[in-house]
């Protein structure tokens, strides 16, 4: 017999395949998906410190702002109750003088040689030197006919008949009081009326008068407008300055003409700095005073001229600033972008260490699985030499009996036993690639024990080894496609996404009869046409499962009809089923809320296909019942409408 050394290097060669091929491949697919997952994890993590960077800013922005609107507000209060209570300390003053005036009349007029002259020249007297707030505060006296009875402040007008007397603004003040004394005992009031210390020009006093009714007489008080508001300035101004802040928190109070009334540094209080210049040479209160004189409040960044923390190096800054109108008061507060990029920094390494751990963790798994993989395919291998090695030597054996009669039939037998090693192979490969499958289930394990890493980290690797294993058994298909969507946008017909429906559903409604009423036109949308499959399948299932509770000889139709408007596209879905009934009309949508538990329902359809037209599409979707006709027969069911725009594209432009 002559030796085939052909044959026999071929032989060897389908040998090296087969010991090999499987451990060259798992090695390749554990690189390959090790690589991928690497990468995606350095990917998200730029992703991260990007969301990172951005929320600590608008975090920020938030706490500044609620700050400045805190003051703003603190302000307006405060002004509202100081104001109250000056105008109460007018009021206790003019009481009392009032009780005084009482007191002495009540006294004199038991008196056998009573004399009205001397009890009011006795009242004068005691009301005279009367002050209070700092010596700005004053009393008064006024006979109903308008003669000036006391004026401690201005004693020249005593005696002197005011009755005529118009003010700054040609107010009667006089009559116009006894006007308004005649109807009630007392009364708040407010006119002009000249200074001692400028006797040229009136000013507006707000003030408080109450009657004597036996003297036909009345007492009053007030104070200069311009006084009330100095003083809850400086009120207010020392409450501000003297608030204790956390960290670096600050407030800062400018008047627009670049006064400084409230600064962390305490020096810097009482200072014009309009004009006052930055490292870069620009004027940055200048800048700030015009941006919130023009735009009343908003952020402005830009090089600060004074540093609450010394410690930093670089002025960056943004604030939050809001003008207070009733005062022209600029109010402010910000955080400087260094101190807030040394807390990024050290959030960063956090998360860097954090991913490094994971990439570590995943390359050992990756490694110890490969080595479980690779030692379950050196077996495997050496299964098939040893089989392939028997079938070699079954061979030989036939040929040296009788190598010329059977030589057609050892090549015959040959071939198909080849095919059956084949055979044995795929079969045999099935095995790791089952393996390949479990690997999720530790990888899951894994996570849960260990705490590793993140749920989508481990997600994102099991979802990489389940389309390797996919793509190897090729055994995706429609339904496969349905339930691991592609949820890629693009531009699809809507009738496109309708045949791709009624391919997965019409054979249940050819088998329950039911008759599908269609009027769809071909209009073109940008949007993922599997998320759309998955609405229409759930509200066309839900239809049909109403309608197959029907019996038999009942009419059963579904209507489907689409309308465009603009880049508006109108979906509405509706049966003949008699409706959903009203009391739970509006929970239809809501998660895991169901009327079929009996029937294995999970309350979940509705709810999902809410989340995707609504948030993904964009859209909405709503359910209604509806009475209506078709083939002059009246009917009722439950409709589903839905609105999605055509193209999701001009939205983000808008």
């Amino acid at each position: 017999m002559k030796i085939n050394f052909k044959s026999i290097e071929n032989e060897k060669h389908i040998l090296n395949i087969i010991k090999y091929g499987p451990i060259i491949f798992v090695i390749t697919l554990s690189l390959i998906i090790s690589s991928l997952f690497i990468y995606e994890k350095k990917e998200d993590l730029k992703k991260e410190t990007k969301i990172l960077e951005k929320y600590f800013i608008d975090d920020n922005k938030k706490r500044v702002k609620s700050l400045v609107q805190r003051v703003h507000s603190y302000i307006e209060v405060e002004k509202k109750k100081q104001k109250e209570e000056l105008i109460n300390l007018i009021k206790r003053e003019v009481t009392q003088a009032h009780a005084i005036v009482e007191n002495i009349y009540n006294k004199n007029i038991k008196k056998e040689n009573y004399s009205k002259e001397k009890t009011l020249e006795e009242i004068k007297t005691a009301l005279r030197n009367i002050r209070f707030l700092d010596n700005s505060g004053y009393l008064f006296v006024y006979g109903s006919d308008g003669l000036n009875i006391l004026n401690s402040e201005f004693p020249k007008t005593e005696g002197k008949n005011l009755w005529n007397y118009k003010d700054a603004r040609g107010t009667l003040i006089l009559q116009e009081m006894k006007e308004i004394l005649s109807k009630k005992n007392e009364t708040l009031y407010d006119w002009y009326w000249r200074k001692p210390s400028d006797k040229k020009r009136e000013y507006k006093k707000l003030g408080f008068f109450k009657k004597f009714e036996p003297y036909d007489i009345f007492i009053g008080s007030g104070l200069y407008s311009d006084d009330i508001e100095k003083t809850l300035k400086i009120n207010i101004l020392n409450s501000l300055n003297s608030i204790k802040y956390d960290n670096f928190e600050h407030i800062f109070v400018y008047t627009l003409n670049g006064l400084c009334l409230v600064n962390p540094k305490k020096e810097l209080i009482g200072k014009y700095r309009y004009h006052v210049k930055n490292k870069k040479g620009e004027y940055t209160l200048q800048n700030s005073l015009k941006f919130v004189e023009k735009h009343k409040e908003g952020f402005r960044y830009y090089s600060a001229t004074v540093k609450v923390n010394e410690a930093l190096n670089s002025d960056s800054k943004i604030s939050f600033l809001k003008l207070y109108e009733p005062w022209e008061w600029m109010i402010g507060s910000g955080f400087y972008l260094e101190a807030l990029n040394n807390r990024i920094l050290e959030k960063e390494k956090i998360l860097i260490d954090s991913t490094n751990n994971s990439i570590k963790t995943i390359i050992l798994i990756t490694v110890l699985l490969t080595l479980i993989f690779v030692t379950i395919s050196f077996y495997l291998s050496k299964q098939l030499e040893l089989r392939f090695n028997n079938y070699k030597k079954k061979l030989e054996d036939e040929v040296n009996n009788s190598y010329e009669k059977e030589k057609l039939l050892i090549q015959q037998s040959k071939m198909a036993t080849m095919g059956e090693m084949m055979g044995s192979i795929a079969h045999q490969w099935k095995q790791p690639l089952s393996l390949l499958s479990l690997s999720n289930g530790l990888i899951r394990i894994s996570r849960e024990t260990k705490d590793m890493f993140s749920e989508k980290e481990v997600d994102e690797a099991v979802d990489n080894i389940d389309t390797a294993i996919k793509n190897l058994n090729q055994t995706v298909d429609d339904f496969r496609n349905f339930f691991n969507p592609n949820k890629e946008r693009s531009l699809f017909k809507i009738s496109d996404a309708f045949n791709e429906t009624f391919k997965l559903t019409s054979s249940q409604f050819r088998n329950n009869n039911i008759e599908l009423i269609k009027n769809i036109i071909d209009v073109e949308l940008y949007g993922s046409q599997n998320e759309l499959q998955q609405v229409l399948i759930n509200l066309l299932k839900n239809a049909k499962e109403e309608l197959v509770k029907k019996e038999a000889k009942f009419k059963r139709y579904i209507f489907i009809d689409i309308t465009k408007k603009e880049n508006l596209l109108t979906i509405k879905i509706k049966d003949n089923a008699n409706g959903i009934p009203e009391d739970i009309l509006e929970k239809v949508f809501e998660a895991y809320f169901t009327t079929k538990e009996k029937d294995g329902g999970s309350g979940i359809g509705l709810y999902m296909c809410k989340q995707i037209v609504e948030g993904h599409m964009k859209g909405r979707i709503e359910a209604v019942n509806k009475t209506y006709s078709y083939k002059d027969e009246e009917y009722k069911g439950a409709e589903f409408i839905i609105s999605i725009p055509l193209d999701l594209r001009e939205d983000k432009k808008r």
